[in-house]
């Protein structure tokens, strides 16, 4: 996936959108998904099946929330409600307080821009409040990406430690976001770096997750050895992950060559496939096969899951959004049958230009970024 060029969102600051009762009967999404089980979710009584009604579905809008931005690529909300997020291209990372822009940037990185490459990852550590440790990953023009740790100082970051350096820096299939899982660790997505072999080669860094402990050092109980920072084999590019609320089961957006962008439910050890001479719609048992793939290829961007009670119709599910079409879409996963999907919608059927992160607001609103702008979907 290379990023394009920045477009306009629209040029409006409020787009109305039908409600998603009625998007699910002409969505006609680019994936096979299974049909829903009539017991899933229901109990018994008297020996027939008994489902809890629907929750009341909200209708909803969506508005913009800042404009004219300079690709606010990568988002994260702090635990105090303040929005962060990376420009890719400038290597500033800038923090929105109630809904303004600050005019300081929290930091400022060298960066390489050429390709995929630039300010991408950032996180909060999980114990941010007593810490406020802030965690970024760029691609530094010495050829290489790093992930640098500040600490927060009134919105200014301050005391940059190098924590993981030397990771694989490339014009394509660069990967470079990282996220905490509710284990505690600092999971980190790095694409192939342009050569199919690396996802299957051990010795390599590429075309997988890797997983740190927050000080940067390698997890002991990584699956492929305690000096191995590998979580998984076989991803070709990776731009965002996600953690199911409940499991804390890793859910990747994947993108493929010109067939199979995908949705993968990733697991230590797992390997996804991911080689030279990859054939469309690969069916090989030796590897774990994705939720969903979309052919043709949508260049599959942010995903989150959405876990608060604004919108009950969307409680529990995942989101995905894309550069290509500039969709939002929602998957209902079973986590349970190691993440089958049992349904989806489009919620958000472009008009807002390329689309490149989705995240859950503190007030349950869903943030979406395009190359120059933030969204929200809030009630109607």
């Amino acid at each position: 996936m290379v990023f394009g060029q920045p477009q306009s969102a629209g040029g409006a600051s409020e787009k109305t959108v039908r409600n998603p009762l009625e998007l699910a009967a002409t969505a006609a999404l680019l994936v096979t998904w299974l049909a829903l089980l009539a017991s899933c979710g229901g109990s018994t009584s008297g020996g027939a099946i008994v489902n809890p009604p629907a929750p009341s579905p909200v209708a909803f809008r969506v508005e913009t929330f800042l404009n004219n931005l300079n690709f606010p690529v990568t988002m994260a909300f702090a635990p105090d409600g303040r929005l962060f997020y990376n420009e890719l291209q400038t290597g500033r990372v800038r923090v929105v307080v109630n809904g303004v822009l600050q005019a300081q940037a929290f930091a400022t990185l060298p960066v390489e821009i050429s390709g995929e490459r630039g300010l991408l990852g950032l996180a909060f550590d999980p114990q941010f409040s007593s810490n406020r440790f802030v965690y970024v990953l760029h691609s530094d023009p010495s050829g290489v990406q790093r992930v640098v740790r500040f600490s927060d100082d009134n919105g200014t970051g301050i005391n940059p430690t190098v924590l993981i350096d030397n990771l694989p820096s490339t014009v394509v299939h660069n990967g470079g976001n990282i996220g905490f899982g509710p284990d505690g660790f600092l999971y980190v997505t790095i694409g192939d770096s342009g050569d199919p072999a690396n996802a299957q080669d051990m010795n390599s860094l590429s075309g997988r997750l890797l997983r740190y402990n927050s000080n940067g050092t390698v997890v002991a109980t990584n699956p492929f050895g305690a000096n191995n920072p590998a979580f998984n084999l076989g991803l070709r590019n990776s731009f965002d992950f996600t953690f199911h609320p409940q499991a804390g089961t890793v859910y990747a957006s994947e993108n493929g060559p010109d067939c199979d962008d995908e949705i993968n439910r990733v697991v230590a050890g797992g390997n996804y496939g991911w080689r030279p001479s990859f054939p469309c719609g690969d069916t090989n048992p030796m590897f774990i096969a994705p939720l969903v793939r979309f052919t043709p290829t949508i260049a599959p961007t942010g995903i989150t899951f959405y876990t608060g009670t604004v919108f009950p119709q969307f409680t529990g599910s995942l989101f995905l959004v894309d550069l290509n079409e500039g969709m939002a879409r929602r998957f209902a996963v079973n986590e349970a049958m190691a993440g089958q999907i049992t349904s989806s919608e489009v919620v958000v059927n472009g008009g807002f230009g390329n689309l490149v992160d989705i995240v859950q607001g503190p007030d349950g609103f869903i943030y979406f970024s395009s190359t120059t702008a933030i969204m929200r979907i809030v009630p109607q």
